[in-house]
């Protein structure tokens, strides 16, 4: 059977184009070569197969958003496999919504780490949001901005879990990619030492995923996935299957 690469156009229209935030002063240059590599190298197949998969388990109700979100406050500071632990001890969220201490208790079963701030954290974002479920759950024109505000707004979560909230969300919608350190890392920067370059990092890969027509998350995922030597999502992401 063959396999077809993704084709880069020619160019990619300048409206469709996220313009970069130059850092003053950068601590280091930006290398770009293992991401461009990356997407030259990517399958039209692997894409269509990605894109089936995180379509089919996109939320379909303001309950599965809000455990999208919770799913992301679970993957701080920890490991893929605790942050699963994590949000398999909260899936059923009317058992503790409104009540912190039972909150705090299964936390603490989960063995998920950071117990105390999660509890207040994820305390305050289940007020938030069945205050104004539209607020976490819409599709704005403009990501980016988007996704900034409910940074601003949300106890917990900095930019790039917020845009991780976001891609799952909208998979195959969300202009705005959850830039961790893996990611960092595959433009040669340290995602403690270079954080500022974050908002510039993250530019490119969006308009590189436009240039080559695919949706961003499913390109971060592919990315990820070949990480952990995995061909597809589903060693963690079955939790959101159900």
């Amino acid at each position: 059977m063959t396999t077809t690469q993704l084709t880069l156009p020619m160019q990619c229209s300048s409206d469709a184009l996220v313009q970069p935030e130059l850092e003053l002063n950068p601590t280091r240059n930006i290398s770009y070569k293992a991401v461009e590599d990356f997407f030259g190298e990517m399958k039209q197949s692997d894409v269509d197969r990605y894109s089936e998969y995180w379509s089919s388990v996109a939320p379909k109700s303001s309950e599965d958003a809000f455990l999208r979100w919770i799913f992301a406050f679970m993957s701080v500071h920890t490991s893929w496999k605790s942050n699963v632990n994590g949000y398999n001890a909260l899936k059923d969220w009317r058992d503790w919504s409104g009540d912190s201490q039972k909150l705090l208790q299964k936390l603490k079963t989960s063995g998920v780490g950071l117990h105390n701030n999660r509890t207040k954290f994820v305390t305050k974002f289940d007020t938030d949001f069945w205050s104004n479920s539209a607020k976490y759950t819409s599709s704005p024109t403009n990501w980016r901005k988007h996704r900034d505000e409910l940074v601003k707004s949300t106890l917990g979560l900095g930019q790039a879990k917020v845009s991780f909230s976001l891609e799952m969300t909208a998979p195959l919608s969300a202009d705005v990619v959850c830039m961790d350190t893996h990611m960092f890392q595959a433009y040669g920067l340290d995602q403690t030492k270079d954080s500022k370059q974050y908002r510039n990092i993250e530019a490119h890969w969006i308009n590189m995923s436009k240039a080559y027509k695919v949706p961003c998350y499913i390109a971060r995922c592919l990315y990820w996935d070949r990480k952990q030597n995995k061909t597809d999502s589903r060693y963690w992401s079955y939790v959101l299957e159900g």
